[in-house]
């Protein structure tokens, strides 16, 4: 059976796009929005799943995505209904605030629109809505669906009064899918006309084991997916769709089951599907493409796309879950790895856990353990050890042990000789480090600087960092995390 991630990708090719997806989406430049100054988001799959911690501008792309269209038949949205100008709220946008949209049109050249703000008295209204592409949009926030017996409508306070005017069986899809994304099978699902007065509304009902009920007496989770599943059946096809938060009261496996939903709708009736998330589950189901991190890292916004959803799960516990373990030799290497990675790229460091495990046979010997117990890991051997990419071992740069490569970098004893008035080579001499095992290198210089032997090994590692590729080693590393 083919992979519904690969089969989801092909059907994003550029030859095939506007066929499957119509007006889709490529790109966003969004600037003076909230978090997003200038942010610029292009979109290399079907679906977009948008993580991050909270405040990095999720839910401002999914509702600049919705005012993107002009709805033929149906809702059409502008700026006014998601920013409010008050007295509270006075400036939710810069002076010189814009979006430009990117659609892929039917002759294959994308074309694009701006949507800017006024000046002068006109300067909380927009221009640029007329030439917007059309298309379907189903804008779900998180009260787009709330629980009957908690909204309180009258469906729920005038119950005495309703009258189901009609009954309709929803298709066979909507109830597999929706028993499978649960994880409990319905004998059947049917969905309800009804009416109080002059008030009149729809309601989802479940038969199972001989029982009937209705939204009032579901699940959070049971009525919403529920509700998310017959909304992208019926809607019209090559909609886009934004979700806030689609795993919102969903158990992990109903979490996973529902990116594989998504895929699925989106392959059968091309959908273009923008969601928020902080679900690792949900991540998991999709293809890398759809993965989209955001993250603050020194007052800047920075995206992380394609990343693993393991990583975007480090990501969002502040480091707290490590996505990847990497094991080394010993606390020269753990230094020189943490250094090299900070160096390259610290939002992944915070995603790593390096362990000091012994000789290559220890290392070989913790992998194998580790791997067993559903962990993702990798090695970083010594300089002078082969590397096997294919079973994630790598080596340091240099070709020798981090010991005798950092003192055979010039910058290293440069730096050593400046900040502790120190002539290496006489040092070197006299404590007869040409025939000295090189692991004790470290530990007598640290006697003779008067330091710790660890803050000297961190001192020295941060300063060979500066001194080799370490944007190589990391990328192995990012690619090593399979989930």
């Amino acid at each position: 059976m083919a992979d519904l991630r690969d089969t989801l990708q092909a059907k994003w090719e550029v030859g095939n796009r506007f066929a499957n997806y119509g007006n889709a989406l490529t790109q966003m430049q969004i600037r003076g929005f909230r978090s997003h100054a200038n942010t610029t988001i292009e979109f290399h799959s079907p679906i977009t799943a948008f993580c991050g911690l909270n405040g990095t501008g999720k839910s401002t792309i999914l509702q600049l995505a919705a005012a993107g269209f002009r709805v033929p038949n149906g809702v059409t949205y502008y700026f006014s209904r998601f920013f409010i100008v008050s007295a509270v709220d006075p400036a939710p946008y810069r002076d010189d605030a814009r979006v430009t949209y990117h659609y892929w049109q039917k002759s294959r050249v994308p074309s694009q629109t701006t949507i800017t703000r006024r000046t002068g008295a006109d300067r909380n209204r927009w221009a640029g809505y007329k030439r917007r592409a059309e298309r379907y949009v189903c804008y779900m926030g998180c009260s787009a669906y709330m629980p009957r017996i908690e909204r309180g409508d009258f469906l729920i306070y005038g119950a005495a009064g309703v009258a189901v005017t009609a009954q309709h069986a929803v298709s066979e899809t909507t109830r597999a899918w929706t028993a499978q994304i649960l994880g409990r099978e319905y004998d059947g699902m049917e969905s309800l006309d009804f009416q109080s007065g002059e008030r009149a509304g729809k309601v989802l009902r479940m038969n199972r084991g001989g029982v009937s009920y209705a939204e009032p007496h579901m699940g959070f989770g049971e009525g919403r997916a529920a509700y998310l599943v017959e909304t992208l059946e019926t809607i019209p096809d090559k909609s886009l769709v934004l979700v806030e938060e689609p795993e919102t009261s969903l158990h992990p496996s109903a979490q996973h089951k529902l990116g594989h939903y998504l895929m699925d709708v989106s392959i059968r009736r091309g959908h273009q599907i923008l969601i928020s998330t902080h679900s690792e589950y949900l991540l998991r189901g999709l293809p890398s493409k759809s993965r989209l991190c955001f993250h603050w890292e020194g007052g800047n916004l920075r995206q992380l796309q394609g990343l693993s959803a393991s990583h975007a799960a480090s990501i969002m516990t502040l480091g707290h879950d490590k996505a990847l373990t990497v094991l080394v030799e010993d606390i020269c290497a753990q230094s020189v790895v943490t250094e090299m990675l900070r160096r390259s790229d610290p939002v992944f460091l915070q995603s790593v856990r390096i362990v000091s495990a012994g000789d290559c046979e220890a290392i070989a010997t913790t992998m194998t353990c580790l791997r067993d117990s559903g962990l993702q890991v990798a090695a970083v051997l010594d300089g002078d050890m082969p590397s096997k990419p294919k079973e994630n071992i790598f080596a340091l740069p240099g070709g020798l042990p981090p010991e005798k490569d950092m003192f055979a970098a010039a910058p290293v004893i440069t730096h050593l000789e400046a900040q502790y008035a120190l002539v290496w080579r006489d040092f070197a001499a006299a404590n007869n480090f040409a025939q000295r095992n090189h692991h004790e290198w470290i530990p007598q210089l640290a006697v003779h600087l008067s330091l710790a032997v660890n803050v000297l090994i961190s001192e020295l590692a941060r300063k060979y960092a500066e001194t080799v590729d370490c944007a190589a080693l990391t990328t192995l590393l990012k690619e090593s995390i399979t989930r």
